[in-house]
């Protein structure tokens, strides 16, 4: 997919702080057009961690749509990252081989930064670290997915922090629960969008349990299914 100039200036919102013009965020990453995406899975940081200098932000951009180029210009970052990073991309083409949806995917908060420099930005409450939670919601206002999944109990609690009180059509009883028991639930709650819509929310287990072929995760695909079908 192309990156066109008015979707270049909406990743440059995102991705590059205004005051160092430096890129520090990672807004998202998928497969072809995220406008025709109906799944994002959001874990709690940006992985794998970029050191990508402002030079460079084109082709940075296209890689957010590209998975061949993206993996192509990054290999070393792609070999380091998490269990849960290489999980979300089998879950990823899981959903694009037996679903054919493409996913989109995001964070709670999109600051792509090593954890010894967040974890001060975290305690001060940074002006960006709080970018960082802006970012999620400007996504799926820009992309309009019908599901956000919400994987693991760390991006759980971020979540609900920043959202609890936003969400709407409760389907649970207990919001407080393992994400285990959530997994099991599916959609727990809907999100609203800015233009009236709203997004079911999921709950899982980080996608580092999902392994190859997410063997684990059987109920979970079907629900996922059977919510891809209904819309």
């Amino acid at each position: 997919m192309a990156v066109s100039t008015g979707f270049m200036k909406k990743i440059q919102r995102w991705a590059i702080d205004e005051q160092s013009g430096e890129i520090l965020f990672l807004p998202f990453q998928t497969e072809g057009n995220p406008y025709k995406s109906k799944v994002v899975l959001a874990g709690a940081n940006p992985e794998p961690l970029l050191q990508v200098d402002a030079s460079d932000f084109q082709i940075f951009a296209e890689t957010l749509v590209d998975a061949n180029l993206f993996s192509d210009l990054f290999p070393d970052e792609i070999a380091e990252a998490s269990r849960e990073y290489k999980g979300s991309l089998n879950f990823a083409a899981w959903v694009k081989e037996n679903l054919h949806e493409q996913v989109v995917l995001s964070s709670i908060n999109a600051l792509n930064l090593d954890a010894g420099e967040l974890k001060p930005l975290k305690k001060e409450q940074d002006p960006l670290y709080v970018k960082g939670f802006d970012i999620l919601k400007e996504v799926i206002n820009e992309f309009q997915p019908e599901v956000l999944i919400i994987q693991g109990s760390t991006a759980y609690k971020l979540f609900m922090e920043q959202y609890k009180e936003q969400l709407v059509d409760v389907e649970v009883d207990d919001l407080t629960m393992s994400v285990q028991a959530l997994e099991q639930k599916g959609v727990i709650a809907k999100l609203s969008l800015n233009n009236d819509r709203k997004v079911n929310i999921l709950v899982c287990r980080s996608m580092g349990a999902f392994g190859k072929e997410g063997k684990t995760f059987g109920e979970f695909k079907e629900i996922m299914r059977n919510l891809i079908n209904q819309h």
